[in-house]
């Protein structure tokens, strides 16, 4: 009799057991299952800063590298670009027991709305140069929001561009495309381009269309000059490089814009 309270017993120990080891094995499996839910989860909630910073820390900037720890700040934001100044921070106290914080820029951004795309300005604002960083950042947090900036400007616009009816240029010397965009300003047309970034080297155009004809001089990455012809219902701009030239028209018809860019190769 006592030997069988015994076996009696140890059974039920070895049932509660295993009964326990299940249910810690399934908690754990919740708990990684919840674990892996929240990891795939945006960062909705990101200080605006902070954002920047994990983008400049993501990108291929030689302060980067350079430098250990670096810091972001915004300096200033305008509807079409924020300008990021990047920094470091030295203590400079020769007492041990105090800090005396020294801040020191290092890099100066320019990070384009539209395209969304970061420029390094700091040897020449007048000719940045584009730093790529992880592009999936754009979308794990709703920084726009964060960063108190209206959605983007381009998603508002599509519907045109998605209407537009377009076509290759093909040629020997040149290629481009030719597109009739519904539309019934230059204006606009001329701005969606800049900020689409739909021209190669479309940063060095000016950021409005001038009132008369003119040229600039640019004697940037290959650009000798630029010049704008403009006239009633029409804008002609012509690239000039040391190996080529860019013509871009823009033309009322109608309810439309035809708007053309060529590409020619000397």
């Amino acid at each position: 009799m006592k030997q069988t309270a015994i076996l009696f017993f140890v059974l039920f120990m070895f049932g509660c057991q295993k009964a326990s080891g299940k249910l810690e094995q399934d908690a754990t499996v919740k708990v990684e299952a919840n674990t892996e839910k929240n990891s795939n989860q945006p960062n909705l909630e990101i200080n605006c800063e902070e954002f920047f910073r994990q983008v400049v820390l993501s990108s291929n900037l030689t302060a980067v590298k350079n430098y250990k720890d670096v810091f972001v700040r915004i300096e200033s934001s305008s509807e079409d670009k924020i300008v990021l100044e990047v920094y470091i921070k030295n203590n400079i106290s020769e007492n041990s027991q105090e800090q005396r914080i020294s801040e020191n820029a290092v890099a100066w951004l320019h990070f384009m709305l539209a395209s969304e795309k970061l420029y390094d300005i700091t040897a020449d604002p007048e000719d940045p140069i584009e730093v790529t960083f992880t592009k999936s950042l754009l979308e794990t947090s709703d920084w726009r929001k964060s960063c108190g900036i209206s959605p983007k400007k381009s998603e508002n616009k599509l519907s045109n561009s998605a209407k537009a009816n377009c076509k290759e240029i093909q040629g020997e010397m040149f290629s481009g495309e030719e597109c009739l965009i519904p539309s019934k300003s230059l204006d606009e047309v001329y701005h969606n381009m800049i900020n689409q970034s739909v021209v190669k080297d479309g940063e060095f155009l000016l950021k409005k269309l001038p009132k008369m004809t003119t040229t600039e001089k640019i004697n940037k990455k290959g650009i000798i000059e630029i010049v704008y012809k403009i006239k009633q219902n029409e804008v002609l701009i012509e690239m000039l490089y040391a190996g080529g030239i860019t013509d871009i028209e823009l033309k009322k018809q109608n309810e439309s814009v035809k708007r053309k860019i060529v590409y020619n190769a000397d």
